[in-house]
């Protein structure tokens, strides 16, 4: 994208010594030089065929509409949808964003954990037996703004893997319940509304 030419020389792509083979990677990129958003595609469509789980860890939740609309007809459908977020990042203005959609979101039946021991930085899917690990954050920012990088595992065993580290992670979190979102105040309910507004730029 700087220079105006694609890297392709053995440096970056050195040749492979042949052996055991490991599991399936595929590598996502995403950023303002291309419109075709790879890493928001993908998480859509492993979402929406989605059978049994659905966990996501990210430090930034305001999903798009299409990732929203996802993750709330997977729960509808039966499947266990469970997103783990920081209690506090270190955005004011996307922490309330992200709280915004919680209310909607539990009461389709997806858990919503807010991970209270220190920020959470952690960015990873795990899709039944597809995982997802890079620098993308569930909002229109990483998806269509910033150039990102992941990539997709398809092996049963780093899946469960990942899914075993996403419930560890759960002992040091406090699941948002319905009743949180009517003691809120206010002037939290308007500062997250206020929030949302902004979350296509966040």
């Amino acid at each position: 994208f700087a220079t105006g030419h694609a890297p392709s020389t053995r440096v970056y792509f050195p040749e492979q010594r042949s052996g055991a083979a490991g599991p399936w990677v595929q590598i996502l990129a995403s950023g303002p030089d291309e419109d075709f958003y790879a890493i928001e595609k993908f998480c859509f469509a492993a979402i929406a065929g989605a059978q049994r789980r659905v966990l996501v860890t990210t430090p930034y939740f305001v999903p798009t509409e299409p990732l929203l609309l996802a993750l709330t007809t997977a729960a509808l459908r039966g499947v266990d949808v469970q997103i783990l977020v920081p209690q506090r990042s270190d955005s004011r203005l996307v922490t309330a964003a992200a709280r915004s959609y919680f209310e909607e979101l539990v009461r389709v039946g997806v858990r919503v954990h807010e991970y209270a021991s220190s920020m959470l930085h952690a960015k990873t899917l795990v899709v039944d037996d597809l995982a997802l690990v890079g620098t993308a954050n569930m909002d229109n920012r990483s998806f269509r703004l910033n150039f990102e990088v992941a990539a997709a595992l398809f092996d049963q065993g780093f899946a469960a893997s990942l899914a075993a580290t996403f419930h560890a992670d759960l002992q040091r979190a406090v699941e948002y319940r319905l009743r949180t979102a009517r003691r809120a105040s206010l002037w939290q309910r308007m500062s997250a509304a206020t929030a949302r507004l902004l979350s296509p730029l966040l």
